[in-house]
């Protein structure tokens, strides 16, 4: 089938990923429409309004749960399948991306009950998993007996996507930091399940001259700056730039650091590693899920994450070999090239192909 119509539905934010995506699609003659700043828990009408699609692709579903308590969460629930429901009635087929799912929802009040995953599984017509670990993970969760509508297709690269012109040194400058140190960077969207907190307390135990922390991101968390304002008191090899940082200074922290760190405890997908990998930065993962299937020892060191004293040794090993660690950065950035948009926009294509196929 030619002119494909999709509806996107996303809360990816500020993140170039939709646009990127939108437009690959688009290239190929797929007609997309993207709901995601009036994004509402009600939303067959206006999937209706703007005439039948033949793909409703969510790449969020735990936004559709939020609820005050658990029979808020059950209503909203039951609402959403009943749309679902007859969507598919009039031949809508039904993808979902998996951006979040054993990660800071995993755990807390938001989480999807058992019964729910089931449901779901049962009512999607494909599923599209950025690695091979977490499709294994959500047929498990799911409990599908149909294996085959769940799909791996590797998170887009950010190639291009920021700015990427300012050297080094400049970078250091700029943020203040010392030069000839080894730089390891923490970047993101500062949560507790990230696991930021204790691998600044492993950078400090490390007690090395000449090595410097970075620490830019948004604090999502309450008092979690504060928290660590107190651990860094007194450091004067920490930076920490506590704050949503704009598209245009990303290449300041990218370019600033050596080795990207991602000390992540619960997690499904990691945007901010493909995003080092792009600037060709060297990372520091646990070997585990997606970091486990992204990454390899010729571009991280990777820890085992049951090892309390893993992520220091890791630290530790990029510290001895840092005359190495730019190649590390280049091995990343030639993974990550592989991962680009006309690949994701073909592999999604051929998934949607297979569920008009089912008819």
């Amino acid at each position: 089938m030619n002119n494909l119509k999709v509806i996107i539905f996303s809360l990816l934010g500020d993140n170039p990923y939709t646009d990127f995506f939108v437009k690959h699609l688009t290239d190929r003659n797929v007609q997309v429409a993207v709901e995601e700043k009036n994004l509402n828990f009600i939303f067959l009408s206006k999937v209706i309004e703007k005439g039948k699609p033949d793909i409703l692709h969510l790449h969020t579903i735990h936004y559709f749960f939020l609820g005050r308590n658990p029979i808020h969460r059950w209503i909203k629930f039951l609402i959403f399948i009943g749309q679902i429901c007859i969507l598919k009635s009039i031949g809508v087929k039904v993808v979902w991306t998996v951006h979040e799912w054993t990660d800071r929802f995993s755990a807390g009040k938001h989480n999807i009950h058992l019964i729910w995953a089931i449901i779901l599984g049962r009512l999607f017509h494909a599923i599209i998993t950025h690695c091979e670990t977490t499709k294994t993970q959500i047929i498990k969760a799911l409990r599908l007996e149909n294996k085959n509508k769940v799909f791996s297709v590797y998170h887009g690269n950010y190639i291009g996507a920021y700015k990427n012109e300012i050297s080094q040194g400049k970078a250091r400058q700029t943020l203040g930091i010392t030069p000839g140190h080894l730089v390891f960077l923490l970047f993101g969207n500062i949560h507790r399940s990230k696991g930021f907190l204790p691998a600044i307390s492993t950078f400090k135990s490390l007690q090395e001259n000449q090595v410097s922390l970075l620490i830019a991101g948004f604090p999502a968390e309450p008092m979690i700056e504060e928290e660590i304002r107190e651990i860094i008191q007194g450091c004067d090899n920490i930076f920490f730039f506590p704050k949503r940082v704009p598209d245009d200074e990303i290449q300041f922290y990218m370019h600033a650091c050596d080795c990207v760190i991602f000390p992540y405890k619960t997690f499904t997908t990691s945007g901010a590693t493909i995003l080092a990998m792009s600037f060709g930065k060297a990372c520091i993962a646990p070997n585990v899920g997606f970091f486990g299937d992204v990454l390899d020892n010729a571009g991280a060191f990777l820890y085992d994450l049951t090892n309390k004293d893993g992520l220091r040794q890791a630290m530790q090993q990029a510290i001895n070999k840092k005359d190495n660690i730019s190649d590390k950065g280049k091995h990343n950035l030639q993974l990550a090239e592989q991962w680009n948009w006309d690949y994701v926009a073909e592999e999604t294509i051929k998934i949607y192909h297979s569920c008009l196929d089912l008819n």
